[in-house]
C-alpha cells in the first residue's frame, strides 16, 4: 500500500525531479475550456513513464503552474480513461492513478515508483525524467542507469549488522514530513517510499544509504571516509617539506546531514571577506558567493562515489581559489560540455541519497545545482566555475578574483544601474576599452553562440555597442555615450519593443528590461497572464508569452 500524500502541501511544491503538476484547462482568462482529452492522455503516459524510468515521482493534474488548484470539467468516463493510461499505454504496465481533492477542487494523482527496468510508451519510445524536463533516451541507456543506481551503487548495499534502532528518529521524522508523507510509519517510509531498506520475513534490512543519511552517530556508519576534509593553503600552490604550507581544519563527520551542516558552518567562518570586491560592488562580500560554494559542496557529498572508501570529499582553500573535490569520475551519461553549458543533467550515482537530501531541503533538485553555481558567480562578476573531471574525481574550482580590473569606478556605477542582464553588464565593464568578438562574450559568460549573438544585438539596439566588420570578422566596441539613453529608456517600452520584434517575450526578456531573478520575473509574467495581458505558450525553458487581449494597456 502506498503511503498517503499531503496533497495540499504537494500542490504548492516547486516542480522538479520528483514532482510535476499540470492544468486541465486552456485558453484565455474568462474563456477557459477543458484540454483535449487525447493530449492529456499523451501527457500522462509520457510523464508517468519518465518518472518510472528515473527515480519515481508524483504527477498531479488539476493544478495551475503557480500551485493554484483549479480542478477539471470532464465527465466520469473521461476521468476513468485518464486513470487507466499507465495500465493500458505503458509496457510494462504501471500503477493506475487515483482521484482526490485539493482545496475543494478535484485532482488526479499518479504516484509513480521507479521501475526495475525501462518503461516504454507504446508507439512513442522511452521518456526519462531529467530535473523538470521529459527527454527521450534509449532503452539500453535507461537500463544501464538503473543497473548502476539501483543494484551496483554503494548506497544500495545491505547493511547487515545495523537496525532501525541505529537511526535518528527525529531526522527520519523531518524527512517524512519534507516528503509530504506525514502519518507514514518509519518502516513504511524506509521500505515502501524511499527504498532505503527491505523486509526479510519479520526483519528489516537497512541499505547503506539509510545509515549515511540517518545514523545516530558516526560509529554506526561503516564507510570510513563519509566525511568532508577542509584544507587551507598559504599561497596558490601546495608545497611539501620545509616549505609545507597546508593546514588541515577539523574534519566534518557524522551522517550526511551533520556532515553538510558542520562543513557549511566551518567554511562560513574561514572564507574571507574581500575589501577589493567591496570597493568594486559597493558592499562587503565574501570571497565566493555563499550559494555557489554551498552548491559545490552539497553536490560533491550527494553525488560522490561511496564505493571509494579511501578518500573523503575535500575542500581546498587557496589564496586565489577554492577547489571542491569529489571522489569518483563523471557517469557515462553525464558530459562535461553539458555541465559547462549549464544544461540541467540528471543521472545520479546515488538516487536514494539525492532524493532524500532534496526533501530535507538540504540540496536543490537534481540537475539544478551546477547551473545555479554558474549564475551566482556570474551575478558576482567573478570568473565562471571551472569543472575538471578524470577517471577518479570531479573537481569544481571557484576563483575569487574579478574578471576585470576597472580603473573607472564611475563607469562601473553607471553600468550597475542599467536595466541589463548581469552578463551584459560584465561585458560593458570588461571591454570598455578596445574591441571584442562574439567568441569572447561566449568564453567569459559561459553561453553558446546563438545566445551570445542575441544578447550582444540587444546591446547594439540600445546604443551601448557599435560594430565593425561582418560575419566572423565582426567586432564590438563599447559606446559609453549610449549609457545615458539606455538608463533613460523605460523598461516597459523596451519590453514592448521586444514583443513587436519577436512576436513574443520570454523570462529572459523581462529580466533584461526590469532586472531581478528568474523567480520574480516568472511571478510577474504569470500575473500578467491571469489578468489577460499575456497568453502563455510552451513549457519550462520553452515558455513564451504572447500578447493577450489587454497587452496594449
Amino acid at each position: 500500500m502506498k503511503p498517503l500524500l499531503d496533497l495540499e502541501a504537494l500542490a504548492r511544491q516547486e516542480e522538479g525531479q520528483f514532482f510535476d503538476r499540470k492544468s486541465l484547462w486552456e485558453g484565455a482568462p474568462g474563456a477557459k475550456r477543458v484540454r483535449d482529452r487525447r493530449a492529456v492522455r499523451d501527457q500522462i503516459a509520457a510523464h508517468v513513464a519518465a518518472f518510472a524510468n528515473a527515480d519515481g515521482g508524483v504527477l498531479m493534474l488539476g493544478v495551475e503552474d503557480d500551485g493554484t488548484p483549479t480542478g477539471h470539467g470532464y465527465p466520469d468516463e473521461a476521468i476513468e480513461g485518464f486513470l487507466d493510461v499507465p495500465t493500458k499505454r505503458l509496457q510494462p504496465p504501471q500503477a493506475r492513478g487515483t482521484t482526490s481533492t485539493v482545496a475543494g477542487k478535484p485532482v488526479i494523482v499518479f504516484q509513480v515508483e521507479p521501475a526495475p527496468s525501462a518503461v516504454m510508451v507504446t508507439g512513442d519510445g522511452f521518456p526519462y525524467r531529467s530535473h523538470d524536463q521529459v527527454v527521450q533516451l534509449a532503452e539500453t541507456a535507461i537500463n544501464a542507469i538503473k543497473q548502476r543506481g539501483f543494484i551496483e551503487s554503494a548506497e544500495a548495499r545491505m547493511a547487515q549488522a545495523r537496525t532501525v534502532a541505529d537511526l535518528d528518529p527525529a531526522l527520519l521524522g523531518r524527512a517524512i514530513k519534507g516528503a509530504g508523507l506525514e502519518g507514514t510509519s518509519i518502516e513504511d517510509y524506509l521500505v515502501e517510499s524511499r527504498r532505503l531498506a527491505d523486509r526479510r520475513g519479520d526483519a528489516l534490512i537497512l541499505r547503506e544509504a539509510a545509515l549515511l543519511l540517518f545514523a545516530r552517530d558516526t560509529s554506526k556508519i561503516d564507510h570510513p571516509n563519509a566525511s568532508v576534509r577542509v584544507f587551507r593553503v598559504q599561497g596558490t600552490i601546495r608545497r611539501t617539506g620545509r616549505e609545507h604550507n597546508v593546514q588541515e581544519l577539523p574534519r566534518c563527520e557524522g551522517n550526511l546531514v551533520q556532515v553538510l551542516e558542520s562543513a557549511r558552518k566551518l567554511l562560513g567562518t574561514v572564507i574571507q571577506k574581500s575589501a577589493k570586491l567591496h570597493d568594486l560592488f559597493f558592499r562587503e562580500m565574501p570571497e565566493y558567493p555563499t550559494l555557489a560554494w554551498q552548491e559545490a559542496l552539497v553536490n560533491a557529498v550527494a553525488h560522490r562515489d561511496y564505493g571509494i572508501q579511501g578518500r573523503s570529499v575535500e575542500v581546498w582553500l587557496f589564496e586565489d581559489r577554492m577547489e571542491v573535490v569529489s571522489p569518483g569520475g563523471l557517469l557515462p551519461e553525464v558530459h562535461l560540455e553539458d555541465l559547462q553549458a549549464r544544461r540541467a543533467v540528471h543521472a545520479s550515482r546515488n538516487p536514494r541519497l539525492a532524493r532524500v537530501l532534496v526533501e530535507l531541503d538540504i540540496m536543490r533538485e537534481q540537475g539544478e545545482g551546477i547551473p545555479r553555481m554558474f549564475e551566482e558567480m556570474e551575478e558576482s562578476w567573478l570568473p565562471m566555475p571551472e569543472l575538471v573531471a578524470d577517471a577518479s574525481s570531479f573537481r569544481v574550482i571557484l576563483r575569487n578574483e574579478p574578471i576585470f580590473a576597472s580603473s573607472d569606478p564611475e563607469w562601473v556605477r553607471t553600468v550597475q544601474g542599467l536595466p541589463l542582464d548581469p552578463r551584459q553588464k560584465r561585458t560593458l565593464i570588461r571591454f570598455v576599452e578596445g574591441e571584442f568578438a562574439n567568441g569572447d562574450y561566449q568564453e567569459m559568460n559561459g553561453v553558446d553562440r546563438d545566445q551570445s549573438y542575441r544578447e550582444l544585438q540587444q546591446l547594439v539596439e540600445l546604443g551601448l555597442l557599435a560594430t565593425t566588420g561582418q560575419g566572423k570578422g565582426m567586432r564590438y566596441h563599447v559606446v559609453r555615450a549610449g549609457a545615458a539613453r539606455a538608463a533613460a529608456t523605460d523598461p516597459l517600452d523596451a519590453l514592448k519593443l521586444r514583443m513587436r520584434e519577436a512576436g513574443f517575450i520570454t523570462n529572459a526578456d523581462y529580466r533584461a528590461a526590469f532586472g531581478g531573478n528568474r523567480a520574480s520575473a516568472r511571478g510577474v509574467l504569470q500575473a500578467w497572464v491571469l489578468d489577460g495581458r499575456l497568453v502563455m505558450a510552451g513549457e519550462r525553458k520553452g515558455t513564451r508569452y504572447l500578447p493577450g487581449p489587454k497587452w496594449s494597456s
